[in-house]
């Protein structure tokens, strides 16, 4: 590595540990933070319903594809070549 990118990597670490401490301070005030840790747990939780709300409606969706894919083939294929 040249030293122009070990540079940056010490910068990014840096700037990474500032962000990281501003954000502690600001979910750990002691005036507002309650209020804080509260909001981000709410929107932590609706994100995740959201999520499994989307996860739920994907797979209905391909078992539905599936099944229709299914019955679309048994209409094509003559009934004596579904055995072996």
């Amino acid at each position: 590595m040249n030293r122009n990118s070990t540079n940056m990597s010490e910068v990014h670490w840096m700037l990474c540990g500032v962000a990281l401490g501003a954000f502690a301070m600001f979910l750990l005030d002691p005036a507002k933070g309650n209020r804080r840790r509260a909001l981000v747990r709410d929107k932590m939780y609706s994100a995740l319903v959201r999520t499994r709300k989307r996860i739920d409606a994907k797979s209905r969706d391909v078992a539905n594809r599936a099944k229709g894919l299914s019955a679309e083939v048994r209409h094509i294929l003559p009934q004596g070549d579904m055995r072996d």
